[in-house]
Order: C-alpha cells, then structure tokens, then sequence
C-alpha cells in the first residue's frame, strides 16, 4: 500500500533540506570566524565606560563634600547659635535653622535628608528633606532611632574630617561644625541619595549590579552581586580600573578628599555576548541564507495550510452564527489531513443542519405548548370566594357596588381566558388586571386592607407576558401579617432603558416573614427546573411557580422571580424582566 503524503512528512523533509543543514554550516562558521575577536573588544569597552562612571561618582561626591561645607562657612548656623545662646529663644533657633537647611540643600537631588545636631542639645533635630519627598518622615524616625548615636561617637573623633558610613542601607556622609576656636559646636549629617551619586554606575555596559566601599567599608549594595564576592575583590586590583578575569566583576577605585572610594560592578556577560559585532554580521549573513527557505515555507504554508485552514475558519463563523448547512471548497488536488478536515467538515455542516431544523421545531411547539399550558393554570379557590363575596353583598348593600365587583371580576377573567392569544401585554394593561383584583380584595377585607403602588410612568409602556403580577400580588395578601392585624401590600416598578432594551425590576412588598419551612417550598417551586410536574400545592403557590417558569421560558437566564425577607420583617417577591427588547404600544 502506498504511503500517504501526508503533512509530517512533508514538513520533515522541508525542514531538513532548508533549514538544519544551512543552520548547522553558518553556526560552525560563526565559532570558527568571530570567536576570537570578541573578547579583548569588549573587555575595552567596558573598562572604558567603567573608568568613566567612576569618575563622575568621584566628581559628584566632591560636590556633596563642597555643598556640606556651606554650613560650616557661612555664618547663618553660627550666629544663630550665639544668638539663641544670649536669649534662649529655641523656637527662633529651630525655625531658623531649618530655613537655613531648606534653603541649601532641600532642593539638592544627591540628599535625601540634611540633619544637623548641636552637641549641648543632641536630642533636639534640625532637618530637611528632599523635594521628592523620597520618605522623609521614615527617614527622619530611622535616623532618630538607628543612626543619632552612631553618628555622634564618629563625629568626636573626626576633626574637620568628612566621613561616609552607611546603615541597614542607609547612606550618610558627616562633618563637624568647627567655631572661630576650631571647637566642634554641632555635627552636620547628610543621607546621600545613591540613585543620584552613583547613577553613572548604570551606564557601564552590560550593569547588572554594584558595589561601592569606602575606605575598604561596604557602603552600597544594589542589584544581582554579592557583597563577599566585591570584597574578595578589593584585594585583587591596583589604582587603576581592573576587569577580573577570575569573575564577572569590574573595580575601580578613586580618592575623594577624606578618603578612598572603590566602586565593583558585575557585568551581565549574556548581554555582552548579544551586543557583539560580529554577531550582528553574522546574524546578517543568516538571514541572507535564510530568505530562500523562508519563501518556500511562506508558500507552503499560505497554499496547502493557510488557505483551507481560512475557508474552514469563514465557513465555521457563519455556522456558529445560525447558518448551518454551509460548506468549504473542496481541493480535488490536495491529499492529506486538510483535505480529509474539509470534507468531514462539509459532512458534519449538513448533518448539523438536518438535525438541527428538526430541533428547532420540536422545540417551538413544546415550548408554546408550555407556556399556554402555564398560562392556562387558573386559581378555582378565588373564582369561588369572589362569587360568595358578590353573593353577600348583593344581599347586604345596593347594586351599585355589585355593580363593580362584577365589572372587576369580569376584568380578571377576561385577563386569564385571553380570548385576543395575546401573550405580551403592555405594563398599563397588566396594572389593570391587577387593581381589578386588589379592588375585590377591598371589598372582601375593608378596612383590614391597605395598598400603595410606585410605578415609573416612562415604563407602562413596556410590554410584559400577560398575569405575572396578579398572582404574586396575590400570593402577597394571602401571606400579609401585620400586629395589628392588617393586610398591608406595597407595588414598586423600577428601571433601566440602554438602547432598545429595557432591564425592569416589579417588587412586590407584604409584612411578614416566611418560617424556614416555607422558605424551602419556596426555593423549591422557584427552582430553573422548566418540566412541568403535577404537585398537589396551594393555588397562590401554582401562581408563583406559574410566573418563574414563564419569565424564564420567554426572556432566559437573568430573568425570574424570587422571594425573600428583607430583615426587618417583611417579605419582598421581585420579578426581573432582564435584556428585553424595549416595546412600545
């Protein structure tokens, strides 16, 4: 039997011949030609940048060295001092001082907090903070409770000395206050913003983290490198910029005034690898090489994969969309997996649409059958109490008000034979059913029987399926309690118009709350469940079961009637009538 050419093999071959073999060459030719030039070219390159960026962090750490001085130089801080000294105003002394700060070093990015301390009154701190607001306030409480102490023990032995020192990350540079007599009155601290000094450090190429050591002390760590590496590190190097050759570290090391500075970065060396050169070349060469097989891949794939795969994808939209039956060309020249995908496809098309048809009209006729069936349900109990209570008072009063009971009983018939096989009526319509009914019930009860109703006017318009109220409306009386003995039922029609569509909200509201076990008679009559099954139930019971089920079959999911307590004694039924298209009389 002759073997299919079938797509695997196809593309096999295709990537064999086209593809590994001239991969394989080129690969082999990159090793051979470019590998021995790379090194020494970016070992250049990056000592170079790194010679660079130290000495930019050396340029802006003299700055901050300079900018300190400006307290000790110019006489604000010391004649205030003398001054608070002679009249012992410390609230001037304070205000003072903190201007002084602000004013010098508030709007300078490389601090992040300027704390200056007298030493007779070290408790009290004058500070400011940078613009950024980078944490003042927790920076000022850490500095209060971690770094005061420390601070003070190193300014007794530093003279006219700057020193830097950093903790749990924090990075301080700090200097003496001198007087006329070279006495220290107060210490100068300064919180150095490390992303500022020592952003240069990022610029190396292929950064991926640093170091920085002062006078052989950690002061920064940042990003992917260990600090024990960076000092086994120091070590290893001269004055000048060192790249290790036993690591992927650089150091370079610089003096500021006080003191030495060497700065370890780590390189990224897959990234040096990726920014060579020659791999630029080479991945040109590759391309080059490359074209021919991507244009018989492109072709291979737009005529025997994309083309049928397109036509399925069209012809599978429209089925989801309603139009079963439609088919995709078929190529009489192609073997293989797509064509037998296309044709199983056409076959299933017109399967689908067979059964389908038949579906779609057995379900029409059962779902009509059960709404008329549902709508057909008629309470007999209160046909019966309505006609004793016509009785009675035809015996007791005047025609006139026979008159109109019989006129709303007439109403309520006429609503439940719907002689027009109207199934949708309008809200306005629906009221009337249901005031003809309430109006019977106020005879039947009288005084022991209030109603209120609050209907949006722009909603009587909608249409809605025909008796949904009345029985929950009835359902309401039967099950109104109040103390004092009272039936009490409240209407509220609420909604939404979006478009042509309308989300409308009927709440039917009586005093009393459900026990628990009718609570569960009620989930079970409100259950999704649409089979219809004969209960022996209460009639008021039928209806409320009778108006979920139609709400459901009609307008779907979202839609329905519920029955619960709201918590403060009464209990609300509310019918959701959800995404139905807005129809007006």
């Amino acid at each position: 039997m002759k073997r299919r050419n079938t797509l695997k093999w196809q593309m096999l071959r295709l990537m064999a011949l086209g593809w590994f073999v001239p991969l394989t060459a080129i690969i082999v030719l990159f090793l051979l030609v470019v590998a021995g030039r790379i090194d020494s070219q970016s070992r250049r390159t990056i000592t170079t940048s790194m010679e660079k960026a130290a000495e930019i962090c050396i340029l802006r750490l003299l700055d901050c060295i300079d900018s300190s001085k400006d307290a000790s130089y110019l006489p604000t801080v010391r004649e205030s001092y003398q001054e608070y000294k002679k009249s012992g105003d410390s609230g001037k002394l304070y205000n003072d001082i903190t201007v002084f700060l602000a004013e010098q070093y508030k709007y300078n990015p490389s601090f992040d907090l300027t704390v200056l301390l007298f030493n007779e009154d070290p408790g009290t701190l004058y500070y400011t903070g940078n613009t950024t607001g980078r944490g003042s306030v927790s920076r000022i409480r850490f500095f209060r409770d971690s770094v005061r102490e420390e601070a003070l023990d190193r300014s007794k032995e530093l003279d006219t000395r700057t020193e830097f020192f950093s903790k749990e990350g924090h990075v301080y540079m700090i200097r003496n206050l001198m007087n006329r007599n070279f006495e220290s009155y107060a210490v100068l601290v300064m919180e150095l913003n490390p992303e500022r000094v020592f952003e240069s450090l990022k610029s190396v190429w292929a950064y991926r983290g640093m170091s920085i050591f002062y006078n052989d002390k950690l002061l920064v760590s940042e990003g992917d490198i260990e600090p024990d590496d960076s000092r086994k590190a120091l070590g290893t190097m001269g004055e000048m910029t060192t790249f290790l050759d036993s690591s992927d570290l650089v150091v370079s090391r610089g003096r500021s005034v006080d003191g030495t500075f060497t700065y370890v970065v780590s390189i990224d060396t897959a990234a040096v690898n990726l920014e060579k050169n020659s791999v630029t070349l080479t991945f040109c060469i590759l391309i080059v090489f490359l074209i021919p097989l991507i244009l018989v891949v492109l072709y291979f794939f737009q005529s025997r994969i994309n083309t049928p795969i397109t036509r399925l994808t069209l012809a599978s939209k429209q089925i989801a969309a309603g139009n079963y039956g439609v088919t995709a060309p078929e190529l009489t020249t192609q073997n293989g997996e797509i064509a037998d995908l296309t044709r199983n496809f056409n076959h299933m098309s017109k399967k689908l649409s067979e059964q389908f048809g038949k579906i779609f009209v057995e379900e029409i006729a059962l779902r009509d059958a059960n709404i008329h069936a549902l709508q057909s349900q008629i309470n007999p109990h209160f046909l019966n109490n309505t006609l004793e209570i016509i009785n009675w008072e035809a015996r007791i009063h005047g025609e006139e008000k026979v008159s109109s009971m019989i006129e709303a009983l007439s109403t309520m018939m006429s609503a439940t034979m719907d002689r027009n096989r109207q199934s949708l009526i309008t809200l306005e319509e629906e009221m009337e059913y249901v005031r003809a009914y309430l109006y019977i019930i106020e005879c039947r009860y009288q005084d022991r029987f209030s109603y209120t109703e609050d209907i949006d006017k722009a909603l009587l318009s909608v249409k809605v399926p025909r008796l949904i109220i009345q029985p929950v409306v009835e359902n309401a009386v039967e099950y109104s309690s109040s103390e004092d003995g009272k039936r009490q039922v409240s209407l509220k029609v609420v909604g939404a118009c979006d478009g042509e569509k309308v989300d409308m909200k009927i709440m039917i509201i009586n005093p009393g709350e459900p026990s628990k076990e009718n609570m569960e008679k009620i989930a079970d009559l409100l259950t999704d469940d649409m089979e219809i099954k004969p209960q022996e139930e209460r009639a008021t019971r039928i209806g409320i079961r009778n108006v979920h089920r139609r709400l459901k079959m009609i307008y779907g999911p979202g839609s329905g009637l519920t029955v619960q307590p709201d918590g403060k004694g009464n209990t609300i039924s509310t019918i959701f009538v959800k995404n139905w298209q807005f129809q007006q009389s």
